[in-house]
């Protein structure tokens, strides 16, 4: 019996020899590998890239036939018999090999961005391994990042390559993406023990806690990640599906603003912090430039934004009056009306409760991983609108309040947050110091307002922060009125305690209003949209209505709301061009694509500026299929990436209004010898609703016609 054992042990002993790969070759392999497409990564986009992309393919197609002995099975044997970095190297390596030829001959036209042409390398890269496909999926995507950028996001400058950073990009993804794919150090045998064996021993551990970790977040990714990423996806969708039929295509002129300077990278804009537009310039390098992917992101904003409200709610009251929270907050506006226009405002709606979240967890658990993730976010509001350090102070003065504020503060993790946030907005801070701090002289024009006026704005930032949440209290009294009080006592705040909550729900609306005092600015309503998420809890405190029928009413009232605003879109374009044409007349889509036709029509040359009135030019810089980048108001400073030699270079095409004589002298002063004028009435219509034509004046430069 022993002697049988014995020999099924070597027997098994051998299947796994066998089966256990040379991991010196599979090194050696990738890494060459690599090193030879970082050597050929910086041609990519040149003329002659044809070449090595042929000569690679030839020796491909070489070994697999090789390796299969028939021409029939040589995809077979490529599946099967090259290593699995190799073979994801390849893949990656074509991938951006082709989109690095069309973008060098322009095979297709540019209307969508580079980078969503990574999406079947994330794909390969998955069927190949799931984890280990990701972490190689990342850091190619960092290595074309860097391979191809520069076309789309400085079409202007364009700057070079630094060979040895692609080659060294490439080596190290490819030795890296060889070591996590080599299984083989599980098989390794006990005798002849060295320190290399030591070490693959120690991977092999590692590898297994990884696997481990992995199997456990795939559950819970299956079990609550999943199903909440597509919660968030349904409800961004159905109102980015709203948004687009009941705007009639038109995008709001904040949102333009975003593309436009999200296109031309930068650390800080004339007007506010950048974060916001960097979000839409990497949003459209992945998605087509369509307006519905622009109210998708809008959208998808603000969804995340709930989801982290209702995070944050979680915290602070049980399942139930979690849910409920989440629900009262779909009646408002925030979250999907006003969500629509993406600028520095709403992209604090995403920002704010996760920031709340992630500092009540660092305030509970003091663990640094909470209190990084707190000071990240709040870098990240601060870097999209300076209006994030109300965020800032909001968690400094709950801090103090709670209970746990000694133990707080001797802990690392207020530090780790303060650190974190510092660092990520020095960046702006040094580009504010070098730029003349161009963003507080735009502040300075919206302060030292006659006093009626702010009076006025307080009242109506007081009461129209009051008035959204009308509907909710209504819903609630309902509730109550019908299904009576609440059995259990509803507590909210035991473990923080009321002073932190309180605090938390009710200083940034406090220190906005001494915010406007202090600097005697004026306060906007949309300021708010952000700083309210934890309201409802109070209302539901207050009121006390049962919160199963609180539920159920609040279900039916979202239900009742998406309903009838999906019935309604698609007529209500009509209807505000029917009665309000004042407010909805205005051509801007009309009057760009008209201009585009124009240029080309002139020139026959790809448009690379355009200027005049903001709102046609933003729209133009959306609307055309090349690379157009704004040159705001002819103002350098406030278009750093564009020169008078730019202009001389590639011309220019500036959209003004018959009756603005600033735009019309200011673009009349670049149209030299060559150039041409042409007015056009321009008119927008919507079914049987015709607006007042607009007299546009379209001023063509070509290249060359500009002043030097």
């Amino acid at each position: 019996m022993s002697g049988l054992l014995n020999q099924d042990h070597q027997n098994v002993k051998q299947a796994l020899q066998a089966k256990t790969p040379n991991i010196q070759r599979d090194l050696l392999q990738s890494s060459l590998l690599g090193v030879l497409l970082g050597l050929v990564a910086p041609m990519q986009g040149t003329p002659w890239f044809m070449f090595p992309v042929i000569v690679i393919t030839c020796i491909c197609a070489t070994l697999a036939v090789h390796h299969a002995g028939r021409a029939t099975q040589a995809f077979v044997a490529f599946t099967s018999t090259l290593p699995k970095a190799t073979r994801f190297l390849l893949v990656t390596f074509f991938v951006t090999s082709v989109f690095a030829l069309e973008l060098r001959f322009d095979f297709v036209p540019n209307k969508y961005g580079f980078l969503e042409l990574l999406i079947p390398v994330a794909f390969f890269a998955i069927l190949f391994d799931t984890t280990g496909g990701l972490f190689c999926a990342a850091l190619t995507v960092a290595y074309a990042f860097s391979a191809l950028a520069p076309p789309r996001f400085a079409p202007v400058l364009e700057p070079a390559i630094p060979p040895v950073g692609a080659l060294l990009a490439f080596s190290a993804t490819a030795l890296a993406s060889a070591l996590h794919f080599a299984q083989q150090a599980q098989h390794l045998r006990k005798q002849q023990e060295s320190e290399i064996g030591s070490l693959l021993r120690s991977l092999h551990a590692a590898g297994l806690f990884v696997k481990s970790e992995a199997r456990h977040m795939a559950v819970r990714f299956k079990s609550y990640i999943l199903p909440a990423c597509a919660i968030i996806l349904l409800y961004a969708l159905v109102w980015a599906s709203f948004a687009t039929l009941s705007t009639g295509g038109g995008l709001h002129g904040d949102s333009l603003e975003a593309y436009a300077w999200g296109r031309e990278f930068s650390y800080g804009y004339y007007k506010h912090p950048p974060f916001w537009s960097w979000v839409a310039g990497a949003w459209f390098a992945i998605f087509p430039k369509t307006n519905f992917s622009f109210w998708f992101l809008s959208e998808l904003n603000g969804a995340i934004g709930l989801a982290g409200a209702w995070a944050l709610i979680g915290r602070f009251a049980n399942r139930r009056m979690q849910l409920l929270g989440a629900l009262l907050l779909m009646l408002m506006p925030f979250y999907q009306f006003n969500a629509q226009r993406f600028n520095a405002n709403t992209i604090l709606l995403s920002i704010w409760p996760w920031t709340l979240y992630f500092f009540v967890r660092s305030l509970e658990m003091r663990r640094v991983s909470h209190a990084l993730i707190c000071g990240i976010l709040a870098g990240l509001a601060l870097l999209s609108k300076y209006y994030g350090a109300i965020l800032i102070a909001t968690c400094f003065f709950a801090a103090l309040a709670h209970p746990s504020r000694k133990d707080y503060f001797r802990s690392a993790a207020p530090y780790v947050s303060t650190a974190a946030a510092i660092l990520l907005f020095l960046p702006h801070l040094l580009w504010l110091i070098r730029d003349g701090f161009q963003p507080f002289f735009y502040l300075a024009d919206r302060i030292d307002k006659a006093d009626r006026a702010i009076a006025n704005q307080y009242f109506q930032f007081i009461l129209g922060n009051a008035a959204f949440f009308i509907l909710p209290a209504t819903v609630l009294g309902w509730a109550r009125w019908k299904g009576g009080a609440e059995a259990a006592r509803i507590q909210i705040s035991k473990v923080h305690g009321s002073s932190f909550l309180q605090v938390l729900t009710f200083a940034p609306f406090v220190l906005t209003l001494v915010a406007g005092t202090v600097g005697h600015t004026a306060l906007g309503i949309p300021f708010a949209v952000s700083i309210l998420s934890l309201v409802p809890l109070f209302l539901v405190s207050w009121i006390k209505p049962s919160l199963t029928i609180a539920q159920r009413y609040t279900r039916r009232m979202v239900g009742i709301i998406v309903i009838a605003c999906l019935l309604a879109a698609p007529i209500l374009p009509w209807l505000y061009l029917r009665f309000d044409e004042k407010q909805y007349s205005m051509p801007r889509d009309e009057a760009a694509d008209f201009g585009i036709d124009l240029w080309k029509t002139e020139t026959g040359q790809p448009l690379r500026i355009v200027s005049g009135e903001r709102d046609f030019a933003m729209a133009v810089t959306f609307r055309s299929r090349d690379n157009v980048s704004e040159f705001n108001s002819f103002n350098f400073r406030w278009a750093p990436w564009i020169s008078k030699e730019n202009i001389h270079k590639y011309g220019m095409l500036a959209i003004c209004r018959k009756t603005d004589e600033t735009c019309n002298d200011k673009a009349r002063y670049y149209a030299g010898p060559g150039s041409k004028v042409s007015e056009h009435a321009i008119n927008r219509q919507i079914w049987t609703a015709k607006s007042r034509p607009w007299n546009m004046v379209f001023y063509i430069i070509p290249p060359g016609a500009a002043p030097n």
